[in-house]
């Protein structure tokens, strides 16, 4: 259900104001009595959004008279309309249409959202704000977005929605994690990861909410709008609001679905054929080209029986299985004008494809808003999560490595093998025997007493705890790979931590408006405290099968605790002016002190302002009637970072060091040198922006320029080895971003039977390291780095991005017949062929690199499209990233093979018979076939990360209203989705969003299928 405001009084009165122009045009033109003397019809209907939620309080007015309703609780109205009359429908945040009567007398009126209409509240931080009033570059995405691609993670479903927001899921098995980047990464060594505020609670976990719970997310991206959150928003907030009660009956939802996942994109590993092929081809060139006969190379008696018998086994198939996935929440909502409540409930079981791969969610939320009088206020709400996950140990890794000729049964004698001759498990064995779980519950809710002792003046506080305990565990059986079957006993370790963090703000805010001025202020004092503690236990040689449940059953070999606790404390102030809601001016300023900075430099002021320009209002601008909407914002601000492990500035002693000298004694040092002026990372940031509308907003949306400068970055830096430390953590360097982004809301068809709607996201981002504290002549390393400086260990360069590839350039494979040439480089035919830069006879490991791309996209985006036509729906989105080249693990494991002892990719090898000028032979590519560095590698290994993926297609239908009076339903429409169905990339790996992940850890890209049901009473 949707209701965006709460009070009746309060819809009753929009419905006049928007009635208003009706009503004094009829006023004039209409002659007396010719109203009465119209034919009328009674038409009856309902006002819903796309997804068939009932808008409650929407205006239905009759064009060109005085006739008008609201829609009630379920979004229906009834109304006498004069005969061949139009309905003006309208609803703050959508839309507005007009429809012609004619025949019908039941209506089903379906209401599309406008993000850029001028009265949309966007949530702020420690308030909210109109759109029409906003100076900060700020995106909004709404619940219909979250929900609509039935994906369980809210993270996932904003993958190339919001301009500025980079998104990448970092692993593919069940619940996996993703990475979030707003506006480019600032951070070299520290993290990059964005501010998560939800229901007000700072240091949220996204991956825990349930897509169903949440209204709608704000991302806060320029630093005006976020240095309200001073220290912590210097990465970019993400403001999310969960669903609150609204007064009215009670209001039950029910939302799941249920499908099956498959692979996709799946890697072209070679079958038995073409594995017995390239072995025989292999063998040979490891014999001076000299043929082996088949019992020469296979010479385990199973493996040579299957080859003969050309009987081959799919390991991937066998080891992978169907999986499912299912997802369930229902709700509930309802109240008074002065007590409201919601009350949810959610579950999400996702499989994987193989066992014991899998996760499930547990969701319970609850939520109640009391009013005891005019002047006070009480409420809270409560957030419960419970996760189970188990991921497995290199199985996928396994399954790829296993050869097509290896059984898990021998073929001669029919026993079962669990370990084979090339040192590879059989899978089948050892999955049973290891396991990998985490379980983890997250508690985080808050209570607010909020007091208005006169009109525009509120005093609120809030206390929002948030924990999190999570327990991980992992067994390992004698029959694994770890343990090779010699261990006298099973290993296992138990991991025990809990975070408990809490937040006390207190918020005075006091509104005031007369005649053409208005002001908004906000002050707040507000105290966290987090604390960290974590208990480790290892133990082996467990002669049962008991988990990480009963560890003293073995021999315990190591066990650990730890502690730690940190404190910020900051005073803040925002003031809004407007002047004829045309002229805007925002300033604000936080104070924010660090327990983790050195005394001293724990204490930073954070500023901001901004201006904003409806030139659209303007004189000059009344009579086009083309432009709806045209805003001019400009703004910079100062954010900050204290992104340093706790006692960084401090310090920290050693557990007990034991040293001889007349006798032992026992004494502690120093783990680190202490930095006596370790302060702030300060990130200073400008913005212009753009808000545009044309044609009622039918085209709307925002362009924006960002150039962001991050100072004083903390990172360690080198010192003299005589001081006894290699390192110490400091404020060194500056790295800026600079952007574009654009955001596009189309309407592109809008009649009573039929409407199309297009949504498209669009952002630029280019980095580069601006100073480093120390820097050298990188010149002396290589010709290709003249002029250049920077820090040449770590490979950052001052003038290029954080993360770029310095590589050795593949130039192709040496031929027959370049004998000689190749051999003055220790080469021969067969084997990877670089280019040799100064032309002086020598491969120099750094003489002869060249930046080879960098690891960051260039442009990141979206694009969305949802049709309606009557009931039935359409949608689909695709997102993309381009600019980018990065190493393939996948391939450096799978696509370069030394020998013949694991299955490998299918390529284009070379052979005396088939030159290949792009892969080298098999077992003879020479000194530069790669290694597993990342960033300094050779340029065979990279591969652009380009991709087109289609994020889901959904199919759904909406039933008729006189279908559900029988059920005495609100909604019921039922939809089929898939879910990452088409990926379109060049790339050779398992996924271009996670090139460089260790194939061990993750899984392969699944397309997941899903039918779903919504239904509302």
């Amino acid at each position: 259900m949707k209701q965006k405001k709460n009070d009746y009084k309060f819809a009753w009165l929009m419905m006049f104001f928007a009635c208003m122009p009706c009503i004094l045009k009829a006023g004039i033109t209409a002659e007396p009595g010719n109203e009465a003397m119209q034919q009328t019809v009674k038409i009856s209907g309902s006002v819903v959004d796309v997804r068939n939620e009932p808008i409650i309080g929407a205006s239905v007015a009759v064009k060109g008279t005085t006739i008008g309703i609201v829609t009630d609780m379920d979004g229906k109205f009834t109304l006498d309309v004069p005969f061949r009359g139009v309905l003006q429908v309208s609803y703050i945040g959508y839309v507005a249409q007009e429809i012609p009567i004619g025949d019908k007398t039941t209506l089903q009126i379906i209401l599309v959202e406008n993000v850029e209409l001028l009265d949309e509240v966007v949530v702020v931080g420690y308030g909210t704000m109109k759109r029409s009033d906003l100076t900060g570059a700020v995106a909004s995405v709404s619940n219909n977005t979250l929900t609509i691609s039935g994906k369980n993670s809210p993270i996932g479903s904003l993958q190339g929605v919001a301009p500025g927001v980079n998104i990448v899921r970092s692993n593919a098995k069940p619940g996996g994690e993703y990475s979030i980047d707003i506006r480019g990464i600032s951070s070299i060594s520290g993290s990059n990861t964005p501010l998560v505020v939800i229901d007000g609670i700072p240091g949220g976990n996204l991956d825990y909410v349930n897509p169903d719970d949440i209204e709608k997310i704000d991302i806060l991206k320029d630093a005006s709008a976020t240095a309200i959150y001073g220290s912590r928003g210097a990465n970019g907030v993400i403001i999310v609001s969960t669903k609150r009660g609204v007064a009215g009956k009670p209001r039950i939802n029910y939302s799941g679905y249920f499908g099956f996942k498959k692979y996709t994109n799946m890697p072209d590993i070679m079958n038995g054929e073409e594995y017995v092929a390239f072995v025989r081809e292999t063998a040979k060139a490891m014999n001076n080209n000299t043929p082996k006969t088949d019992e020469e190379i296979f010479t385990d008696p199973s493996e040579l029986k299957a080859v003969q018998d050309g009987n081959y086994f799919d390991w991937i198939d066998a080891m992978s299985e169907q999986a499912i996935i299912t997802n369930h929440s229902i709700s509930a909502t309802g109240g008074t004008d002065v007590a409201k409540y919601t009350l949810a409930g959610g579950y999400i079981k996702e499989e994987g494809m193989i066992y014991p791969q899998n996760y499930e969610r547990f969701n319970l939320r609850t939520a109640v808003d009391l009013k005891a009088n005019d002047y006070l206020s009480f409420g809270g709400s409560m957030y419960l999560t419970h996760v189970l996950r188990d991921v497995g140990a290199n199985m996928l890794q396994d399954a790829y490595r296993l050869r097509p000729t290896q059984h898990p049964y021998s073929l001669v004698t029919g026993e079962e093998i669990w370990r084979f001759s090339n040192g590879q498990f059989n899978h089948l064995i050892s999955r049973k025997n290891e396991f990998l779980k985490t379980k983890t519950t997250n508690l985080f809710g808050n209570i607010y007493l909020a007091l208005t002792p006169v009109n525009g003046l509120e005093l609120k506080s809030t206390f929002a705890p948030y924990i999190e305990n999570v327990q991980s565990g992992q067994y390992r059986g004698v029959w694994t790979k770890a343990n090779q079957g010699t261990s006298a006993g099973a290993t296992a370790n138990m991991r025990k931590y809990t975070n408990t963090n809490w937040v006390w703000d207190n918020i005075v805010n006091y509104k005031w408006k007369r005649d053409l001025h208005s002001v908004d202020a906000t002050g707040v004092f507000s105290m966290q405290q987090t604390q960290y503690e974590n208990e480790q236990v290892n133990a082996k040689d467990l002669k049962f099968n008991s988990r990480w449940y009963n560890l003293q059953g073995g021999e315990m070999t190591a066990f650990s605790t730890a502690y730690t606790q940190t404190n910020l404390m900051a005073g803040l102030l925002r003031v809004n002016y407007s002047f004829m809601d045309r002229y805007m001016i925002t300033a604000s300023g936080r104070y924010d002190g660090s327990s983790k900075l050195a005394e001293g430099h724990k204490w930073a002021f954070f500023p901001s302002a901004a201006l904003g320009w409806r030139i659209s209002e303007e004189s000059f601008l009344a009579d086009t009637d083309r432009l709806s909407l045209l805003k001019l914002r400009l703004s910079y601000g100062q954010t900050g970072n204290d992104n340093v492990a706790a006692y960084s500035s401090g310090g920290t002693i050693s557990g007990s060091q034991y040293y001889s000298f007349a006798s032992d004694v026992i004494g502690n040092v120093p783990n680190n040198l202490r930095n006596s002026k370790l302060g702030w990372e300060k990130t200073s940031e400008y913005n212009i922006g753009i808000d545009f509308g044309f044609f009622k907003n039918r085209i709307s949306g925002n362009v924006e320029y960002y150039s962001r400068l991050t100072e004083g970055l903390i990172m360690s830096q080198s010192v003299p080895v005589h001081l006894g430390y290699s390192s110490i953590t400091d404020n060194v360097g500056s790295v800026r971003n600079r952007g574009v982004e654009l955001g596009l809301n189309t309407v592109n068809i809008q009649s009573k039977d039929f409407g199309w709607t297009t949504q498209i996201s669009l952002s630029y981002n280019k980095n580069e390291i601006v100073d480093l504290a120390f820097k050298e002549d990188l010149g002396v390393y290589s010709e290709q780095l003249k002029g250049m400086e920077g820090d040449y260990s770590n490979l950052w360069i001052i003038g290029q991005p954080i993360r770029v590839n310095w590589n050795l350039m593949t130039i192709g494979v040496w031929q027959l017949g370049e004998e000689a040439e190749a051999a003055k480089y220790g080469q021969k035919p067969g084997q990877f062929r670089v280019r040799d830069f100064d032309e002086d006879g020598t491969i120099h490991n750094d003489k002869d690199r060249v930046l080879d791309g960098k690891r960051t996209p260039d442009w990141v985006g979206g694009m969305a499209h949802t049709i309606r036509y009557k009931e039935v729906d359409f949608s689909f989105h695709v997102h993309f990233r381009t600019g980018a080249r990065e190493r393939s693990h996948f391939f450096n494991n799978f696509g370069l093979p030394t020998n013949y002892d694991l299955n490998v990719l299918n390529g284009d090898y070379w052979t005396p018979e088939n030159p290949s000028n792009t892969m080298a032979q098999a077992s003879n590519m020479g000194p530069y076939r790669g290694s597993g560095d990342a960033a300094k590698n050779v340029s065979h290994l990279m591969f652009g990360t380009d991709f087109l993926k289609v994020s889901y297609i959904t199919l759904g239908y909406t039933f008729k209203q006189k279908y559900l009076d029988k059920l005495k339903a609100g909604n019921l429409r039922l939809y089929v989705t898939a879910q990452n169905p088409f990926t379109f990339t060049s790339f050779v790996g398992i996924d271009p969003e996670f090139p460089s992940t260790d194939t061990g850890i993750s899984d392969m890209m699944t397309a997941n299928y899903l039918v779903g049901l919504n239904i509302s009473f």
